[in-house]
């Protein structure tokens, strides 16, 4: 077996043969030769290896990282855990442990840039449509991240290929197979100039850092990204978007000097700060107690809300009703409320006939409508705020935020409560990809309520 052939349950099964054996870490070899032993000197046999469960995660990850001495590295770990210190893990200057902790956080990094720099275009198999896609990731991860999409896009048959190995998923089973070089890989796809759209409208010039955003995506990824291909032309006309912005006319809600919950609700309602309360059917201001010790903030109100005037009421809002049924919180005791006060829609067509279609809100709308969220944060004065989604995040955050990896961490350095958190928007919920991660998210918002709630109601937050 050669160490490029060499996965983590034939290192598993070696490895095993080794310590049993009592074979030291410099008397082994994870070459073609696995076979031979060198004799030792002195050994310690281990009859019965035993490692936590902590470690075979480790193990799993750093098996995946594109260093040669991964394999003497993690049977070092594995006989210094059974012979010397079972305790080893948790200490964290060891020269091991740490290139072990580094290798493994470098894997699980790479993981989490495949699963957002994928780029599936679609095919024809046998006259069967079908996706393609091809990445080249820093390390041999595709075993390890080729489930998620499995997960995530099991509908449809698809094949993702990389330079070291590719996967497979035909509707029930995933295969693995060898890799493919990018210039074996010729697909074209319409899509394409969606991406390069919708990157287009998010590229924000005013918070253009070259170095963060190469930081985050990372040029070697652009090959195969197509938006990546107008980067170089955003870039370059960022200072004549600055001026544009510079000289645009600036949006922002008139909030009264002196109000009572009732007189801003009035004042909203009147509001025409931006191009949005020309097309809604009326502001949707929050509503619950004024004494809530818990605020949760939403986006923007659906298309039920704007024809009701109510927060929360559509389908999104009985899925929070639903959560917070579970999470053991009554609504009326907290106060709901969106990011934005208007309902932002393009027309469209459904199986009824005409519809509304719900659009983002954009950055103009967001500013111009934070004043009235600042206002009703400063009138019920909650000690906790949970943001339900990014929008509602990235207007109290301050900052792009991330659901999945701002979820569970409290943020005590908010101007607007004594602890700021975030979880999943309702509607991310319905337009999930699969029944599994459906329901995962759906837990993950229960868990986040009760979490906010119970931090809220504590007599004094120790943070």
């Amino acid at each position: 077996m050669s160490l490029d052939s060499l996965d983590f349950e034939g290192w598993r099964s070696k490895a095993r043969e080794y310590l049993v054996q009592g074979t030291l870490p410099q008397d082994t070899s994870w070459g073609s030769e696995l076979g031979f032993v060198f004799e030792s000197a002195k050994k310690t046999p281990v009859t019965a290896p035993k490692v936590p469960k902590e470690f075979l995660e480790l193990a799993q990850a750093v098996s995946c990282a594109r260093d040669d001495d991964r394999w003497l590295l993690l049977y070092r770990l594995l006989y210094r855990l059974n012979v010397e210190n079972p305790q080893l893990l948790n200490i964290l200057v060891d020269d091991d442990v740490r290139k072990a902790q580094l290798l493994a956080k470098s894997v699980r990094r790479d993981i989490h840039k495949m699963h957002a720099f994928v780029r599936f275009k679609k095919t024809f198999i046998d006259g069967e449509e079908a996706y393609v896609a091809w990445h080249k990731p820093e390390h041999l991860i595709i075993k390890m991240a080729a489930p998620f999409f499995a997960r995530r896009f099991g509908d449809k048959p698809w094949s993702i290929f990389t330079p070291d190995g590719s996967a497979h998923w035909n509707l029930e089973e995933l295969s693995f197979s060898k890799g493919m070089p990018q210039e074996e890989f010729e697909h074209e796809d319409p899509f394409d100039e969606v991406w390069k759209t919708y990157y287009k409208s998010i590229f924000n010039p005013a918070r253009l850092k070259i170095k963060a955003m190469k930081a985050e995506m990372s040029p070697k990824y652009w090959s195969s990204l197509p938006e990546a291909e107008i980067i170089k032309d955003l870039i370059r006309d960022t200072p004549k978007r600055l001026q544009d912005m510079a000289e645009a006319p600036k949006y922002l809600a008139q909030v009264p000097t002196s109000y009572s919950w009732q007189d801003l609700k009035d004042a909203a309602a009147k509001c025409s700060a931006c191009p949005l309360a020309s097309k809604a059917t009326q502001t949707v201001f929050g509503e619950g107690s004024l004494e809530a010790d818990l605020m949760i903030v939403g986006e923007q109100p659906g298309d039920e809300e704007d024809l009701s005037g109510k927060a929360f009421v559509g389908p999104a809002g009985k899925v929070l009703a639903e959560a917070l049924e579970k999470a053991g919180i009554i609504r009326e005791k907290v106060y709901v409320t969106n990011a934005v006060k208007h309902f932002k829609w393009t027309a469209g067509e459904s199986p009824e006939g005409k519809a509304r279609i719900h659009k983002k809100p954009g950055g103009t709308e967001m500013h111009a409508c934070k004043p009235w969220l600042e206002a009703e944060i400063a009138l019920v004065k909650p000690k906790v705020i949970i943001a339900l989604g990014v929008t509602a995040g990235t207007a109290l955050y301050g900052r792009l935020v991330q659901v999945q990896s701002e979820r569970e961490r409290i943020n005590t350095k908010s101007a607007f409560a004594e602890a700021l958190t975030i979880t999943w928007h309702p509607s991310a919920i319905l337009r999930a990809m699969s029944e599994e991660e459906k329901l995962e998210r759906m837990q993950n918002l229960i868990s986040d309520l009760r979490k906010a709630f119970e931090l809220a109601t504590l007599k004094k937050l120790n943070l």
